[in-house]
């Protein structure tokens, strides 16, 4: 059973899946162009994450931060990779949208649930890390509720996403028995009467009329007698 039959109250599940594929493929081009940025320009990556270690506290991203100052290409050219093969399955949900096809969709469906768990741990990560490095309440209070808000509605945009192969399948489902219900009906209605097999209907008729005739007349003749 689907837990939506719209997305944000608004769009229906097909065009709203239409619509987060795009949405999803805009932030995978957004992170692919800056890791491109990087690729062209590791020094200033390294000599910039150097600042960062010497002037706050990283205990809780020491191991990304790590990856990156020590080997920058390998983490790049991962995330680049990564980030193409998303971008691929995006489009291949979009498509699985538009035709109505599940087989194109679950791909994405999977990736997304993992980088939304892995977005996840990188915000409360970076929640723990400014809580590290600022007295300012304010500020850790508003990072949380903008970092929460955008999750949630990202959790909600996988849900809708999730759910349209779900719609799909109970609509076949319908389908398949108001057919079946309708097929039902025309038999129903156009079912035979009984009949012996190699003889007519009329004529069978005909020679129970003879018989009864002949048994009137068989009796007239034994009461004339």
């Amino acid at each position: 059973m689907a837990l939506v039959y719209s997305c944000c109250f608004w769009f229906s599940l097909r065009l709203g899946g239409i619509l987060i594929g795009f949405l999803s493929m805009i932030q995978g081009f957004i992170i692919l162009i800056l890791c491109c940025i990087g690729y062209s320009d590791q020094i200033v990556i390294q000599e910039r994450i150097a600042i960062w270690r010497s002037n706050l506290n990283l205990k809780y991203m020491q191991d990304i931060f790590d990856a990156l100052q020590t080997d920058p290409e390998k983490s790049l050219v991962c995330t680049i990779v990564l980030t193409c093969t998303y971008i691929l399955l995006c489009l291949l949900y979009i498509y699985g949208s538009y035709k109505c096809n599940n087989i194109f969709m679950m791909a994405y469906i999977v990736v997304e649930l993992v980088r939304l768990v892995l977005l996840s741990l990188l915000v409360t990560m970076l929640l723990l890390t400014l809580k590290q490095n600022t007295m300012d309440l304010g500020l850790l209070i508003g990072a949380s509720v903008i970092g929460g808000f955008i999750l949630m509605g990202m959790f909600y945009m996988w849900i809708c996403a999730a759910n349209l192969p779900i719609l799909i399948n109970e609509k076949e489902r319908d389908e398949q028995a108001a057919t079946i219900m309708r097929l039902g009906q025309l038999l129903q209605a156009n079912k035979p009467t009984p009949t012996i097999v190699g003889f007519d209907n009329s004529l069978w008729s005909n020679c129970t009329v003879y018989r009864n005739t002949d048994k009137i007349f068989a009796v007239s003749r034994a009461n004339y007698r």
